[in-house]
């Protein structure tokens, strides 16, 4: 009889997880997900940070092929976008009743990353950037799920609107994607970069160095986030490459730190910013990006079609001088190794 209940709850229990498991429908498919949003920019700008969302519809495709709507709410995000761009980055809240049955079923809150104006290649840097959340879901599993969308944004001027057909990256909420390892999402402002889990901070900072990316900071969390794991280990996961060479943004800027200007003088330039680490962990890292090498420089065809076939050659040559770098001996040492920072 004590066999029985045990059984029986064990078979509970695998049940309930199995209820649970909810296919996250978002961001396992590489097609874009197609919707449609009404607001008003002017009254996004003044919904940040702590401001109460704003409710609205998000209109989308189900699997049907048909438009269905849902209720949301929406603010504004950010800093540089939100204040020198047309289109704000969004914050989009997600009721759970509202999401149940649909393709955001899962998500309770999500990062909506839109253009930052309307000239001609706004929705050409999205798809660009959008790689640069793909190639590092390549490196490693410690990264923030995305997703491309087709928007039919309606923007509302009073009695007045105007429309406008962008492309917008879905960003996975921080919670969410901690939680996928049992982690725990830190909120720190300060961090200390060499408390890191060294072979995860190395990736890292290859990643940035191949995308040609300085607009980051691990110590203030500058465009990167933190988890902790459940062993104690610290992981900095990157967001935010619109100042990439790889994205090569007209607006885009050399970094400064504090107030010192990088030695670069374009953001085509690449700077290697990590901080030393060990040899065997630096080499470790170096093989496991070689051995990664075609798996990466095929991301930038997932856009075939979306962007002409020539800049896509374009963009997979620029990763391909990463590559360069790292298989020879001397440029390696000169841009990588003697590159690398150290505390004090």
């Amino acid at each position: 009889m004590k066999f029985f209940f045990i059984v029986a709850a064990l078979s509970c229990c695998i049940s309930n997880a199995s209820a649970q498991a909810v296919p996250d429908l978002l961001f396992n498919t590489q097609k874009p997900i197609d919707i449609g949003l009404h607001f008003s920019i002017k009254e996004i700008r003044k919904s940040k940070g702590d401001s109460a969302y704003i409710n609205n519809l998000l209109y989308y495709r189900n699997t049907e092929g048909l438009y269905d709507s849902l209720q949301i709410g929406i603010k504004g995000r950010g800093n540089f976008r939100m204040e020198g761009c047309y289109f704000p980055p969004l914050w989009i809240k997600l009721p759970k009743k509202q999401t149940k049955g649909t393709v955001f079923e899962g998500n309770k809150k999500l990062k909506l990353v839109l253009p930052c104006d309307n000239k001609p290649g706004n929705n050409a840097l999205i798809l660009k950037e959008y790689l640069c959340y793909k190639l590092y879901e390549v490196i490693t599993p410690y990264s923030f799920k995305s997703q491309l969308a087709n928007i039919d944004f309606t923007e509302l001027r009073g009695k007045n609107v105007k429309h406008f057909q962008l492309k917008g990256i879905f960003i996975e909420d921080l919670e969410k994607m901690a939680k996928r390892f049992n982690a725990n999402a830190m909120e720190q402002i300060k961090f200390e970069p060499m408390a890191l889990q060294d072979t995860a901070a190395l990736r890292f900072a290859f990643f940035q160095y191949m995308i040609a990316n300085t607009d980051w900071s691990r110590k203030y969390q500058h465009n990167t986030k933190l988890i902790r794991l459940s062993s104690g280990d610290y992981i900095s996961i990157p967001y935010d490459f619109d100042m990439s060479g790889v994205v090569d943004a007209p607006y885009s800027l050399v970094s400064l730190i504090g107030d010192e200007q990088l030695s670069i003088t374009s953001v085509r330039e690449r700077l290697y910013r990590g901080w030393c680490r060990s040899a065997e962990v630096t080499q470790f890292v170096r093989n496991e990006f070689l051995s990664k090498q075609a798996a990466l420089l095929a991301i930038p065809d997932l856009l075939a079609g979306q962007l002409p076939d020539k800049e896509i050659k374009e963009i997979r040559d620029y990763l391909e001088e990463f590559f360069k770098t790292l298989r020879d001996e001397n440029t390696f040492k000169q841009n990588i190794i003697d590159q690398c920072r150290t505390p004090g």
